[in-house]
């Protein structure tokens, strides 16, 4: 650690403060970018439609089944009732079998109109399970295309950011392998500890960092301090850089 450094490369360390601080908020835009939650609310979203839709679907394929059984069942005793019509048609039965005949020839009619009946109620509930589905699967189409545009405004916000900070950051190495090299490792140091914020102005008589006022004792020795020394607040312990408010902004 260095207990002096050139007053120069003090004063250059707040452009380097400068740009470490902006790097910080390229890193936090690209955290919290509104996509992220957005996209992540979507993906919610879609694991309860997905639900849906996987109960709609059973319950399609279901009624579905029962569908196909009702209309089985209704073919088969429509056609034994067209075979019963036909010897009733064709005359010549015996009176006994003639009477058998008709009371189930009655008999299949009344069954047929009982499953015609349950077949049509069936039908319309396929058509409301085939709706739900249908629905279902429209608004998981949306959802889907709502997520890629999401997911496309995401990435190329994030792809700025990483340009920002590629560039930020190279100009972040191309200033602070200039200055002296125990400053540096101070200032990492107190970074690291301090959020991000090593190095601070002094404001009248005020630390910049932590915005707290020198105490009588403290104040004389910033104002007394040679150029080259590095002073450290008495609170926060950030490196002051002790120049005029003019000088501080190169």
């Amino acid at each position: 650690m260095s207990a002096t450094a050139p007053a120069h490369d003090q004063r250059r360390l707040l452009d380097v403060q400068a740009l470490d601080t902006r790097l910080a908020q390229v890193a936090h835009r690209a955290r919290t970018l509104p996509e992220h939650a957005q996209v992540a609310a979507l993906d919610a979203t879609e694991r309860t439609l997905r639900d849906e839709l996987v109960a709609a679907r059973t319950l399609a394929s279901d009624v579905d089944r029962e569908a196909t059984r009702a209309e089985t069942e209704v073919e088969q005793v429509r056609a034994r009732a067209q075979r019963t019509s036909a010897r009733l048609a064709a005359g010549g039965t015996p009176a006994k079998e003639l009477q058998q005949l008709l009371a189930e020839a009655e008999a299949l009619t009344r069954r047929l109109r009982s499953l015609e009946d349950s077949q049509l109620e069936v039908m319309e509930r396929q058509e409301v399970a085939e709706q739900a589905v249908a629905a279902l699967e429209q608004r998981a189409a949306g959802l889907a295309g709502e997520r890629a545009a999401l997911v496309a405004a995401r990435d190329t916000a994030l792809a700025a950011a990483r340009e920002e900070h590629e560039r930020v950051s190279a100009q972040r190495a191309g200033a602070i392998g200039q200055l002296d090299k125990g400053l540096v490792a101070l200032y990492e140091q107190v970074r690291a500890r301090r959020d991000g914020l090593g190095a601070a102005p002094v404001v009248g008589e005020t630390c910049g960092g932590c915005r707290l006022p020198f105490t009588g004792t403290f104040r004389v020795r910033v104002a007394s301090a040679a150029p080259d020394d590095v002073v450290q607040c008495e609170e926060c312990d950030r490196i002051l850089v002790r120049a005029p408010e003019p000088e501080l902004r190169r």
